[in-house]
Parts: structure tokens; sequence; C-alpha cells
């Protein structure tokens, strides 16, 4: 579901991408309305490779441009952007608020980021469903041209061989030409050794021309190219645009072979060649898959179009050439990045240090920072030192969490540490839980802040905090800065525990209850109230808070008191004061095993003064 959700959202974003291109398209085609048709079949031959491609050049004559202007003036397009590429996990909506804040830390109340979390959770359900229909519809598209194609090979298989056609100028190899009483209109079937069928009786003026046209396709290798366009039109079917442009690609394909056999002929078979157009189009081709039927839709412009061409001036046609050849380059080429220079509160990007890409997009910015996220949880030293600035390396080195002497480099320790691959080790019904979880990703500073959850044999769950600093050097995704707090308190915590309202405010910024925090299904509350019932810490409501919230254990920093209790007894309210600044929190602790069992913390929000 997940990986679904993240696919189709990136579709949509390249579907965006696509449909920009085609406007463009559009806009110049209407400037070459009056031009042979071969120009505006030309153009979309540049819609057919930015739906293919994603060329890694870029440049400032690039379309994209225009849009650096609107994003920096519009916050609403921040967060269309930043929605359209987010989803990975249901966590990300309060990682997407801090975003289109640009990078301001989020606090308030914690009900309310958990409202943003289960709308996330919807919402990539929905993409994940999408994502399925998509394919759907891309695996009925296919099938419906592979039974057009072999509908037509039922429908030539009484035909005739009339000649072999050795054509002068039109095409350089022999081809074949088969009549079939089955068929209403002239046809090109095949793609790498292309035949024409067309029906009996053909006059012998009218079927001259009508082979011309036929024969200019096969040059061209229209067949071809019709059939990477229906296959794209099959994989970018939920865009309208596609469907349009693969409308108007048909139309110019027909009419600028209308035009070669014009100017092949003259002008004096358009009469003959009119009527010809009308006649198939009363009888049009059933399926048009088989590129590529002669006469078929649209037969009304066609004929107009033939009436009124007029071979063009050369300077015409060279004002046309370099009009197309513009747009390809606007079309084909990325936006160019940005030369402001990126600076961090506390070291530079060194000189040879590229910043990524706005182009490279917020998708593959947090794919990168996830997988930095999951290679730091599973323990994967080849692709910490992969991702890693050298002096990155060092600092990792000097703290004791990578080693890199010997044959074997290792990296991270046994405990305490995030959840890895498989979950927490003590199971449970969160065992499936990342160790990690996104909590800001600013694109502007290039900077991300990851919540780490970590479990110890206590057993225990505490937060650790790691800002990074990203840069893209030599083409690849590189972490150039990194800094971990570990919000833990206790004789054998790195760090002082969680002190202030802000530490506490990003350490739950999830809220506690279903997520890792939560000691009634992250699998440890169970074996806490089980072996370690006699440690009077976890039966008193208040000491259980500070020492399973991993709150400082200096009562000069942080207050703990009760405020009220359920008529049960099953459930205390307690305020947490953080004396430094005044702030407070309240925390709903319960006792899930009993009244002689353990209290756990069961929720966050803020006191409203």
């Amino acid at each position: 579901m997940e990986k679904a959700s993240v696919i189709f959202l990136a579709f949509l974003q390249r579907n965006g991408m696509v449909a920009v291109v085609i406007l463009a398209v559009f806009a110049v085609r209407a400037l070459l309305r009056k031009c042979p048709k071969k120009y505006s079949y030309a153009l979309w031959a540049i819609v057919g490779i930015r739906m293919l491609f994603d060329l890694p050049i870029a440049s400032g004559w690039s379309l994209f441009n225009l849009f650096r202007l609107v994003k920096s003036r519009s916050q609403m397009s921040e967060i269309a952007h930043y929605t359209g590429v987010s989803g990975v996990h249901a966590q990300t909506a309060v990682q997407n608020v801090t975003q289109i804040s640009a990078g301001s830390r989020v606090t308030g109340d914690a009900a309310s980021e958990a409202g943003l979390t289960g709308a996330m959770t919807t919402s990539q359900k929905i993409c994940a469903v999408l994502f399925f229909v998509w394919l759907i519809g891309i695996f009925l598209f296919l099938g419906y041209g592979m039974y057009s194609y072999i509908k037509c090979r039922s429908m030539v298989r009484t035909a005739v061989r009339l000649t072999v056609n050795e054509t002068s100028g039109n095409v350089r190899r022999t081809i074949k030409i088969w009549e079939c009483d089955c068929i209403p209109s002239p046809f090109v079937l095949g793609i790498f050794c292309p035949q024409i069928y067309i029906p009996f009786r053909m006059k012998e003026e009218e079927q001259q021309y009508i082979l011309a046209h036929e024969s200019w396709h096969i040059r061209r290798h229209d067949s071809l190219w019709k059939l990477i366009a229906f296959v794209l039109l099959a994989v970018y079917w939920w865009n309208p645009l596609a469907w349009i442009a693969f409308f108007y690609m048909t139309r110019d394909m027909e009419m600028s072979c209308d035009e070669a056999v014009l100017a092949q002929f003259g002008n004096q078979i358009k009469k003959g060649y009119s009527a010809s157009l009308l006649a198939f189009a009363m009888e049009r081709h059933p399926y048009s898959f088989a590129p590529v039927a002669f006469g078929e839709a649209d037969a009304g412009r066609r004929i107009k179009n033939v009436l009124n061409f007029k071979k063009p001036h050369t300077w015409v046609a060279a004002i046309a050439t370099v009009l197309v050849a513009l747009v390809a380059v606007s079309c084909l080429t990325n936006q160019k990045p940005s030369e402001t220079k990126t600076e961090h509160t506390t070291e530079k990007v060194d000189s040879t240090q590229q910043p990524v890409q706005e182009n490279a997009g917020a998708a593959i910015i947090e794919q990168n920072i996830r997988e930095w996220a999951q290679a730091f949880c599973d323990r994967d030293t080849e692709k910490i030192v992969q991702m890693t600035s050298k002096e990155v390396q060092s600092n990792l080195e000097k703290i004791h969490i990578l080693w890199m002497d010997g044959d074997t480099p290792s990296f991270g320790w046994s405990s305490p540490w995030p959840w890895g691959a498989f979950g927490s080790f003590f199971g449970g019904t969160g065992e499936e839980m990342d160790g990690y979880w996104l909590h800001e990703i600013n694109t502007e500073e290039q900077t991300a802040e990851i919540l780490y959850y970590v479990e110890s044999s206590d057993p225990h769950v505490s937060v650790w905090i790691e800002n990074i600093h990203y840069a893209q050097e030599n083409g690849q995704f590189q972490i150039t800065q990194e800094k971990i707090n570990q919000f833990a308190d206790g004789p054998d915590a790195k760090t002082d525990g969680i002190a202030s309202a802000d530490e506490f405010d990003t350490a739950y910024a999830q809220g506690i209850s279903d997520t890792q925090m939560d000691y009634c299904i992250n699998g440890m509350g169970e074996v806490l109230n089980k072996n370690m019932v006699p440690i009077g810490a976890l039966l008193e409501p208040t000491d259980a808070a500070r020492q399973l919230l991993n709150l400082s254990s200096d009562k000069k920093l942080v207050s703990v008191e009760k405020e009220s209790e359920s008529a049960d007894k099953t459930q205390v309210g307690i305020q947490i004061t953080f004396l430094k600044d005044g702030q407070k929190r309240y925390l709903s602790m319960i006792q899930p095993w009993g009244k002689d069992g353990i209290w756990v913390p069961a929720e966050a929000k803020e006191v409203k003064r």
C-alpha cells in the first residue's frame, strides 16, 4: 500500500509536467495553423519524449523556469506541490505542515496532529486504491489494442496479393499491397514489415494517390510512432489532455501525409482526393488501432486542409523549423537550479557540493531521506558510508557510532537502538511500526529532522532527534551534516531528559496513542507489568510519566503533578510544568493491566490557560 501510494503520487506529479508540455504544444500549434501540418506533427514528438523520459538537462530556456516565480509568490502552490508528492507514511501530515511554513517547528495541540495523521492515512489508502485502478485501466487499454489488432488480422485473412510495388521516391524498399473485400478503407498493418491493404475494385487513378498516402506512412514509420503513442496513452489514460493530444497527433499525421501526396502529384488531384476521403469516411474502419486507416475520422477537416493547401515559401518553412526547435529546447529541458548559496547555522557545505536541484522533486528528496533513516535503523554500514560525506563519517567515528578500522566496518551498537527492519524486539501489535518518523523536511534550507524511536532491553522507549543537512555531490545524494540529541535521562543516557516544552512537543509530535511510544501496543508494557511490578516508580502515575516519557529527573527543571482522577481510579490526569518557560502539558496515565499494574501514558494535550 505504501509503495503504491508513492508511485501513484509520483505519477500524478509527472502528469502535471506532461500537461504543461501538451498545453505549450497546443499554443504553438495554433501559431502554426497555416503552415504545413508536418511541423505540427513534429511537435507531438516533443510530448512523447517528455512522457517517456525526464532528461537530466537544465537550461535557462526551460518552460519550467516560469514556475519558480509562481512558487515563490503562492503558498497554495506549495501546499499542492508537497501534498502531491508526500504520503509514504500517515505521519507525514505534520511534516507537510512544516514544509509549508518554511521550516517552522510543529507545536500545539497533539490531538490536532492526530487528526492530521488520520486524514493522511485515509488519503494514503485512497491513493493506493487509485493506483490499482490506474493499473487496471492500463491493462484494459492494452488488451483492447491487442484485440483490435487481432481483429484486423482476421479481417484481412482472405486478402489477395495485388502486386509488388517498386516505389520511386516514397519508399526505398519493396512493399506488399493486398486487396480485400472485408475492409471498408485502406490502411497499413504491421510494425516492422508494414503492408498496405486496400478494398477491392478501386479506380486506378484513385488507387495511385491512395497508395502514395499509405506509402508515406510507411516511409515515416508512422505505424511505429502511432503504436508508441497508443502505449503512452494507455499509461497516461488518467490525463484527459493525453487523449486530446492523441487525437490531434493522429489528425496531424494524416493531414501531413495528405499534403505530401499533393506535393507529389500536384494540385490537380485535389478534387478526386477529397472525394475519396469523403467516400471512405462514410464507411469508417471499426478498429483504428491498426495504423493507419486512410479516410478515418475527421474527414471534413482533412478535406478542407487538402483544398486550402499551398506549398509554403522558404522563409515560412525556416521560421516554422526554428519555432519547433525552440519548443523542443523549452519543453525537454528542466528548470535551471537557483544560484542562491545555501548557508547552514553550524557549517557550510563544501564548494564542491552542489545543492539538490529543485527539479529533482520533493518526492525524490523524501525518498533519499527515508533511505538514510532506514539504513540508520538497520545499522546498514555500507549504505551509511555511501550516503555520507567524509566529514560526517569522521564525526560519526569520533562519537563511536561508526567504526571504519579493520576489514569489516560497522555502524551502531546493540542497545539502545531504533527499531530496525523487524520492528521491536519485544513484539506486540506495534512490531511493524518503523523505527523513525520524518518530523520535518525543509527543501529551501536543505535540512531535515528525523525522530528515531529507540528501545533498550530494560525494556524502555526513548526518542532520538537527528538534524541533518543534505546536498548532492557528483550527482549523488549525501548527508553533509548530522547531529543527534538523545532525549533520555538516567546514568546510562548520553544526554539529559526532556526539559522544555519545545523538546516535549518535538519528541511527541505524533502524540502518544497508536505510536511507538504507546506501551499498550509496542510489546514492552506487558513485559514491564509482568516482570518489573516491584519497582515502585511505575506503580505511581507521576513517577511513571517522568520515566516512560523520558522527562528530566531534575525537579528544578520539570514538575510532574497529579491533577485529576477518574471515578474508577484507572485514569489519572497529570500536569507537566516546564519551569524554565512556565509552559504546561497535560498527560493522561492509565492502568491497562488492572489496579495492581503499572501506569503508562495514553495521550498528551496542551493545557489551556
